[in-house]
């Protein structure tokens, strides 16, 4: 497989363009391109690109609305709940998290939800604004049913990721978990690569185990943890579904693979119960206690985020290696769409 280096710079315009091609506002394509490229920086390579290629598809088949009018549906001093009328979730739930962040810090506390949108990229791309306003951020999203447990011939729920955001006195501590043993993109990536996928990932059609990403993307996937990873999803999928009025899992609508139920996010003040300073002076002691834990030399205890915010750095200074598969269907689209891309 051949794999070639993009400046983020570069790849962000080019995605631009493109979206703005597919009359997405402008002020959309540039948050939409910001999370993808952000997802590729930090290492998240199914939420990157390979999302974008998919968000272009629903454009095209008419299922995502490109100027979609986002709508708030009830706000009051601390909660918002929006419509994002079909439209690529990004920029909906960019919405609600300002709205909730402005909330947090008169209040204390902010929470916001979505419904009626497309997938919304990273968790992670939320909760680290978040806490880079001084607050903790917790989000969860919903999805079409794709995860099964052995003895069942149907999905039941979603990978209905979470993620949560701290602040810290440098880099944020940043979880971002989808609740499936691998997330769905991992193994759309797979099957465009034509990679095969680890055993105990996913299941095929009949329920056996399979290692090829091909047969998982018509069978399920298998939950992290077993049933503990389960019963998780349950409670993301009514907390975003049922909780806020949109569909659950097994009756989300849609012709594409990231049609999202609902999106949940809330902002909390460490100032409720403490002064902000204290806090993040805590937290550091704490990240610091861990790390200097008995451990044998050739181990490093990393916290949530770490390794990507590492990713961030090293590929925003040498480029964010894609394969040439993504690399030419991007570069077809753009040529289809009349964008001179220098190629």
């Amino acid at each position: 497989m051949v794999v070639r280096l993009v400046s983020s710079d570069e790849l962000k315009s080019i995605l631009v363009k493109v979206f703005k091609a597919l009359n997405v506002y402008e002020e959309h394509a540039e948050l939409i391109a910001d999370s993808l490229v952000c997802a590729n920086l930090r290492c998240v390579d199914s939420h990157g690109v390979s999302r974008g290629l998919d968000f272009i598809y629903g454009i095209r088949i008419g299922e995502i609305n490109p100027r979609p009018n986002i709508k708030v549906i009830k706000e009051d001093s601390t909660s918002v709940l929006v419509d994002g009328d079909r439209g690529i979730g990004i920029p909906v739930a960019y919405e609600v998290t300002k709205k909730i962040v402005e909330k947090a810090k008169s209040l204390g506390i902010g929470v916001g939800a979505a419904k009626n949108l497309w997938n919304v990229g990273t968790l992670a791309y939320y909760v680290m604004k978040v806490a880079n306003e001084g607050l903790v951020g917790i989000a969860l999203a919903n999805a079409r049913a794709r995860i099964s447990i052995p003895g069942v011939k149907s999905a039941i729920v979603g990978t209905n990721p979470i993620a949560v955001g701290i602040p810290t006195a440098s880099e944020p501590i940043v979880l971002d978990m989808a609740l499936s043993t691998a997330a769905f993109g991992k193994i759309v990536l797979a099957a465009r690569k034509g990679e095969k996928i680890p055993d105990g990932w996913a299941l095929n059609k009949e329920g056996k185990p399979t290692t090829d990403p091909k047969e998982a993307l018509e069978g399920f996937l298998l939950p992290v943890g077993g049933y503990k990873g389960f019963g998780l999803a349950v409670i993301v999928d009514i907390l975003c579904s049922i909780f806020i009025g949109a569909p659950y899992g097994l009756i989300i609508s849609g012709k594409g693979p990231y049609t999202q139920g609902g999106f949940l996010i809330i902002a909390i003040s460490p100032n409720m119960f403490r002064s902000y300073d204290e806090f993040v002076r805590d937290v550091s002691n704490y990240v610091s206690t861990l790390k200097s834990l008995p451990r044998d030399p050739e181990v490093e205890i990393l916290m949530p985020g770490e390794p990507e915010a590492r990713c961030y750095k090293e590929r925003l200074s040498k480029g964010i290696p894609l394969d040439d598969e993504i690399w030419n269907q991007l570069i077809k689209i753009s040529k289809e769409l009349g964008i001179n891309v220098g190629f």
